[in-house]
């Protein structure tokens, strides 16, 4: 349960608004869909939590012999939406092309929770995957986390929270477009656009809704890029929009990382705006979406058991 400051009925308000909003806004186009496999649809799970369960979805591989790697993958939504549904073509992607199990938490979000809420559902699911393995059938050794927007937050925090904790590691994080810092003032953010998709009434609603408390705005869990630790991370893949009002987050966070001596990769699509792996153009979706495959593809092998030869 959470403590102190809660937001305001306005603010409620706005964030229902929004979230009943959302579910007007179509799927990623067909076109988006790069998986070269099958792949049935995902199965539900249910995690128990220190903050109650949380419903999952599940997609598999299908046809692969070996004991696959689990990815846990964060939706995004501003810390309001809650639709997990939204990653489906990235996660059939990584289940068909990468050979990944993938787990995707519908966690808990604003109004009705505070954080850290979701960042602690999304390290317990997380840890979940890796403690219970062996019974579900994928390789908790090879366990990474990843997601987009708020997802890529909550991804980073997943790693802070199993570094600190001590009891495993993913072997890689991947994060795109996501916020590092939530207690700049919406509008200390700029964009070459005029009108962003990530504009300061949005941003503001993030923090009254989900950050009511500005004490809480510096914590490390909160903003990640503020954190005085960042040591410790995984190989790490970070992209951004050159024209995402969040892009300076990303960029940012990269190179706090790669500071401390971690295997970052770091690359801007110029022309992108916020959320360019659900929306054409096609090229930069698939150069996004594959390249996540291939950098968690890489982690996978390189956290595989040696076979004699």
């Amino acid at each position: 349960m959470t403590t102190g400051p809660t937001p305001g009925l306005g603010t409620c308000l706005a964030a229902r608004v929004m979230r009943a909003g959302f579910a007007f806004v179509a799927s990623p186009p067909k076109s988006l869909r790069f998986a070269t496999g099958a792949v049935a649809d995902p199965e539900t799970v249910t995690v128990p939590t220190r903050h109650g369960p949380v419903r999952c979805l599940l997609f598999r591989p299908t046809g692969t012999g070996a004991i696959p790697p689990v990815h846990v993958q964060l939706h995004g939504g501003s810390f309001i939406v809650r639709r997990p549904t939204q990653d489906d073509h990235v996660c059939r992607y990584l289940a068909s092309d990468v050979g990944a199990v993938v787990l995707v938490p519908d966690y808990d979000t604003a109004p009705e929770v505070a954080y850290p809420v979701a960042e602690h559902q999304a390290y317990d699911v997380a840890a979940w995957a890796h403690a219970h393995a062996a019974e579900r059938g994928w390789d908790g050794g090879r366990l990474s986390v990843g997601g987009y927007s708020a997802g890529a937050k909550l991804a980073i925090n997943v790693v802070q929270q199993a570094r600190d904790a001590g009891e495993f590691l993913p072997v890689a994080l991947a994060v795109g477009y996501g916020v590092t810092d939530i207690s700049l003032d919406p509008h200390a953010r700029t964009s070459p656009k005029k009108h962003p998709t990530i504009g300061p009434r949005l941003l503001r609603l993030v923090q009254n809704a989900y950050f009511p408390d500005p004490a809480t705005r510096t914590e490390p869990l909160a903003s990640p890029a503020l954190a005085p630790d960042l040591t410790g991370f995984p190989p790490t893949l970070v992209t951004t929009g050159g024209l995402d009002s969040l892009e300076t987050d990303g960029r940012i966070f990269a190179e706090k990382l790669r500071a401390t001596g971690a295997d970052v990769t770091y690359h801007c699509f110029p022309d992108a705006d916020h959320s360019y792996t659900h929306k054409p153009p096609v090229e930069t979706a698939r150069e996004a979406i594959t390249g996540l495959g291939d950098h968690l593809a890489r982690a996978y092998a390189a956290a595989s058991p040696q076979r004699p030869t």
